[in-house]
């Protein structure tokens, strides 16, 4: 009998040991970190060295439409943190079915929004800060992207539902098939064809495709704990809920993309396109190590909502105290890592055509690991409470961090220091939000039972 509810048991459902859920979580950290990292170095071997620093400026123009991608997606995915609360209420097939629908309206909503941004590609760019010297580059590389931006949507949904699905090594397969693609197909048409960044929207549209096609595969087999169903018919209370979970992610992302506008603008006013390639670059290898960190709270997320959804309190505390040590290890390897390797990395984009930004790459790169303890907390919190489904807590932290003080400090800090100002804004905003951090976690200590008093009220706040 015992063996039979063992098999009952879904993946995220287990009851690990530290050493477990490490080894657990590894596939989707290095998920994160070598999808960055591969896109970080596809930069430097192609756009930064074949095309010029001007196109590494314009991808940086870019990004905020990218990051505004993300957060779309993140508004339909938030139903990945339903669904894993659902598996541990033991509706299974009802997740599915979620799933699926949620998966068509994704689709659905992806084809609009490609519609609208070829018809608007224009007065999109020129609102994104595209200087006259950015704009050839930048709108070489938009005019084809906006044409499969619903199928980057639909890969994202994809991408989320592999944890839930008790399967986090297939996320990892699929991005290293994804990432690989993008950068045999960037060298084909950036380097041997020399079409530029035309080339590498077409090498990104071939690994989007890639991406979705991996994700139909994986979900028709009957074998994922997630999978394809017939749809849910009461699609827009689904939504809604979806909406819900989601609302904390899609504001990360969407008030980061706000914040690359605000930041580039203000590179642009102190400093110029070159300075602007520069803090680019050095953003994205920061970025790339941080990135491990999203890895490790995607996959302890689901395991959250499915101990809330069992009400199992002593699996929560257990797990509360689990992350923790976790995310302490990871930050002391990503630091390690970033001490060792950022330089190397850095080197990749530092050819001819960069030459001349060098020495600004190696001082923002001196100062970003300071961050990364802040840094990898913050999100840790954030992202734990939205899988709690206590967005009001996450969605208040997302606003306080990219939104209210890196706004504040990009802003303010150039203006009092100058343009090496904004090599600090980093570090300044994730200090003043870790207090905020600490605030928001010591208010709901009797919400989950980490309190002295023990007491777990488990309400969605």
């Amino acid at each position: 009998m015992a063996s039979v509810n063992e098999k009952e048991v879904k993946t995220i459902g287990k009851d690990y040991t530290l050493l477990e859920l490490l080894r657990f979580a590894l596939p989707a950290i290095l998920n994160e970190f070598i999808f960055n990292l591969l896109y970080t170095v596809d930069d430097g071997l192609f756009i930064t060295r074949y095309v010029g620093t001007t196109a590494e400026s314009a991808f940086s123009i870019l990004t905020p439409m990218f990051m505004m991608h993300g957060a779309l997606s993140s508004l339909f995915a938030g139903v990945a943190v339903l669904a894993a609360r659902k598996m541990g209420e033991k509706k299974d097939e009802e997740s599915c079915s979620d799933f699926t629908a949620v998966l068509l309206a994704t689709l659905a909503f992806g084809l609009l929004l490609s519609l609208t941004e070829y018809l608007f590609k224009d007065q999109i760019l020129l609102m994104l800060g595209a200087t006259e010297t950015i704009m050839p580059y930048a709108k070489s590389f938009f005019n084809i992207n906006c044409l499969y931006a619903a199928f980057t949507l639909t890969g994202n949904i994809f991408g989320r539902f592999y944890v839930p699905a008790g399967s986090p090594k297939m996320e990892l397969t699929a991005t290293i098939l994804n990432v690989g693609s993008n950068l045999l197909f960037d060298w084909f048409f950036v380097v041997y064809k020399g079409v530029g960044m035309a080339g590498a929207a077409y090498a990104n549209l071939i690994a989007v495709a890639i991406q979705n096609i991996i994700g139909l595969l994986f979900y028709s087999s009957r074998k994922a704990e997630v999978h394809f169903a017939k749809p849910s018919r009461n699609i827009f209370p689904l939504l809604k809920e979806s909406f819900r979970y989601g609302l904390s992610t899609f504001f990360s992302n969407m008030s980061v993309g706000i914040g690359y506008i605000v930041c580039n603008y203000a590179i642009l006013c102190f400093g110029d396109e070159s300075y602007l390639a520069a803090y680019t670059i050095a953003n994205n290898i920061a970025f790339t190590f941080m990135s491990a960190y999203f890895g490790l709270f995607a996959a302890t997320g689901p395991l959250l909502s499915y101990a809330l959804g069992e009400r199992n309190v002593e699996k929560l505390k257990k797990l509360f105290k689990q992350i923790i040590a976790s995310t302490a290890i990871l930050i002391i390897a990503t630091i390690l890592m970033f001490i060792f390797f950022s330089g190397p990395i850095a080197k990749l984009f530092v050819g001819e055509a960069a030459a001349d930004i060098k020495d600004l790459i190696i001082f923002g790169l001196s100062i970003c690991p300071y961050g990364f303890p802040f840094f990898g907390y913050n999100v840790g919190a954030r992202m734990s409470f939205s899988a709690l489904g206590n967005y009001r807590s996450s969605l208040i932290l997302t606003i306080l961090q990219e939104i209210v003080f890196s706004n504040l400090t990009i802003i303010a800090l150039p203006l009092i220091f100058g343009i090496q100002g904004v090599w600090y804004s980093f570090l300044a905003t994730n200090i003043l939000t870790f207090f905020a951090t600490l605030l928001i976690v010591y208010i709901n200590r009797d919400n989950y039972g980490y309190g002295q008093s023990g007491l777990a009220q488990l309400v969605d706040r």
